[in-house]
């Protein structure tokens, strides 16, 4: 939040338009003034709003139009120089156009909408005022379009003329975001609004709603003053079309990506066309394998083969637990087929650059400005491909091999983890995973944090069909986990509103990750609330998942507590209370477990912080890996 007071600069009603905003893709001129220039004044098209005062009615256009294109959500942060989309957005609210959450924290109101919109798949505007407000946005964005998310920033701007002149809180945002993008576009507010530019105004929202099918966008809108009315009136704005839809219908890109936007579900289905140049013969009498990563969509044709799944890809019909990775090591398939992307596992990366087995990657394979994209981190792929098709029956024996490797890497899991129990050894992470995947039941929702515990929840059972999962792995970071949790389950309860007890919102994260977006419990009074958000919290009083990575070898101990390891003393529970949220601490398995159960109320949000050790993380690991692999390695 800035405070935006311009105290020092004189109103303009006209500001100049920067070169992407300065014309139509027809070359019409883009600037009311321009336009203005050109039509008689016998022939005005000016809009009823007061020519002198044309923020109220652009933010008021592009509110409008957001509504033809199924906004349903809006998060809004204070600020003066954002006032008029912040009006606009109130005035829609108050008519029960769409649901307004406000936030005092731009990055924890990015993530937000980031939860808002990766559950509605609609898109969600953040607005924030000028200057450092926007540069927060930076992380939610970045998240946004690496998954391909529907997040809008939508950032309010002074005029192009203020910059290079010391203006207060005059930066040049409106290219923040060129690599955490799929579509910017600059839009000059500063001149009174014609029938024609309003049109103009109304199609280019279209157009930067469009692009976003692939992910975030940003629209920057130069705004000059007044930036509010002398009344609490509402703008009076050109009309749009009659039939209430947006001005310009443009058909979506079909994409194998349709699933990247939403929580995964065993629901997502890929519909886009297939053609002989875009699809792929797979032959499934070669011993195949499936790898479904980070939001892979499902695929008919691959759903009876057998396939290691990430926690946030769809359901598998034929699951493979990912520790079966190191069985297939030694005995490889002949051919991978990739969907989404691979995230997690170091023994999946592995067999994806093993240059003896044959990679075929189904990808849309976008260009975001290194050429075409797509999952191929070792240049191993042999085809990229929009489709698959397959033929043959899929060898017996291999069948039996993938079934043994994963039975056996399922049972060192048990195995472990009842040996830790009866051992009356600390509880890890993974036990608390182990705990919240025992506890899932059909219709939940859950939120993975990044680290320990979207790779815990991938070995204790996710994917699970009938539960939706979310995990931020387009950038694999841990800000924002909190908000973005709030926000889908606030998404939730509107899908359930008419039901007594909408269902569980779980979240599952780290102690820093907790401790890095803690300030998203801030939601006002006069907020929406989650009615069943439980965030379970394990603590081991730093970064667990450097335990288990090379800087967590003995021979590197001396500086790794500092400097990987950070421990932390924070007062969980006195944060829990600063923000009036519940909170319960445990550190027994049955107590967690207790907690947890399907038919234990939450009213709202509820913290469980549970206490954890990290110190025994590395051997857990290696004892994981050794009982998945040497059984196999007994039996053939």
């Amino acid at each position: 939040m800035n405070d935006n007071q311009d105290t020092s600069q004189t109103s303009h009603a006209q500001g100049a338009n920067i070169t992407n905003a300065a014309t139509t893709d027809a070359g019409t001129p883009a600037s009311a003034t321009d336009a203005a220039a050109k039509t008689p004044a016998s022939q005005s098209t000016a809009a009823p709003a007061t020519p002198a005062a044309p923020s109220a009615v652009v933010a008021g256009l592009i509110v409008d139009e957001l509504l033809r294109l199924g906004m349903v959500d809006a998060v809004v942060c204070p600020g003066s120089r954002s006032a008029p989309l912040a009006r606009a957005l109130v005035q829609a609210a108050d008519a029960a156009k769409v649901r307004l959450h406000v936030r005092v924290d731009e990055r924890s109101a990015a993530f937000l909408a980031l939860g808002l919109a990766s559950r509605t798949r609609k898109v969600t505007p953040v607005i924030t005022t000028s200057g450092t407000a926007v540069a927060n946005l930076v992380p939610a964005m970045v998240e946004a379009t690496a998954s391909g998310i529907p997040l809008l920033a939508l950032t309010a701007d002074r005029p192009a003329h203020y910059r290079g002149t010391g203006a207060n809180q005059t930066i040049v945002q409106d290219r923040l975001f060129a690599d955490a993008s799929v579509v910017e576009f600059d839009l000059d507010g500063t001149a009174p609004v014609t029938k024609a530019t309003a049109a103009q105004i109304r199609a280019r929202i279209d157009r930067v709603v469009a692009a976003m099918a692939s992910g975030a966008g940003h629209l920057n809108v130069r705004f000059v003053e007044p930036l509010v009315p002398d009344d609490d009136s509402v703008a009076d704005i050109p009309e749009g079309r009659a039939d209430g839809g947006p001005w310009t219908t443009i058909a979506p890109t079909t994409s194998n990506n349709v699933g990247a936007a939403a929580i995964a579900t065993n629901s997502v289905t890929a519909t886009s066309p297939a053609t002989a140049a875009t699809t792929a013969t797979i032959d499934i009498s070669r011993r195949t394998l499936v790898i479904a990563g980070s939001n892979a969509p499902h695929l008919p044709e691959l759903e009876d083969l057998p396939t290691i799944a990430e926690p946030n890809a769809y359901a598998p019909a034929y699951p493979v637990h990912p520790l079966a990775a190191g069985t297939f090591a030694q005995i490889p398939p002949e051919q991978i087929v990739l969907v989404g992307r691979p995230t997690l596992h170091r023994g999946i990366s592995k067999l994806l650059a093993n240059p003896d087995i044959e990679l075929t990657v189904v990808s849309d394979a976008e260009n975001h400005g290194y050429g075409v994209e797509f999952p191929d981190v070792t240049a191993n792929a042999r085809a990229v491909v929009k489709h698959v098709q397959t033929v043959g029956e899929q060898d017996p024996q291999w069948t039996k091999i993938c079934e043994a490797a994963s039975e056996l890497a399922v049972k060192s899991v048990r195995k472990t983890l009842a040996e830790s129990i009866e051992a009356e050894e600390p509880l890890t992470g993974f036990h608390v995973a182990a705990a919240l995947t025992d506890s899932l039941r059909t219709g939940d929702n859950v939120v993975l944090g990044a680290s320990n515990p979207v790779r815990d929840a991938s070995y204790t059972g996710l994917p699970f069909p009938g539960v939706s999962t979310y995990a931020g792995r387009g950038a694999a970071g841990i800000d924002g986990t909190v908000a973005t949790a709030i926000g889908i389950a606030l998404a939730s309860d509107r899908e359930y509103a008419d039901e007594i007890r909408p269902p569980r919102t779980i979240a599952l994260m780290g102690d820093l990750t907790f401790q890095h977006d803690s300030a998203a419990l801030a939601i006002g009074p006069l907020e929406p609330r989650p009615e069943n958000l439980t965030i379970v919290v394990a603590n081991d009083a730093g970064g667990g998942i450097f335990e288990t990575l090379e800087a967590g070898s003995p021979a590197l101990r001396g500086s790794f507590e500092r400097i990987f390891g950070t421990p932390q003393d924070v007062d969980f529970e006195g944060i829990c209370q600063a923000y009036g949220v519940e909170h319960v601490r445990v550190d027994r398995l049955p107590d967690l477990l207790a907690q947890l159960h399907p038919d234990t109320d939450v009213d709202g949000i509820r913290v469980i912080e549970v206490a954890t050790t990290r110190e025994t993380r590395r051997q857990l690991h290696h004892k994981l890996a050794y009982n998945a692999e040497i059984g196999v390695l007994d039996k053939h």
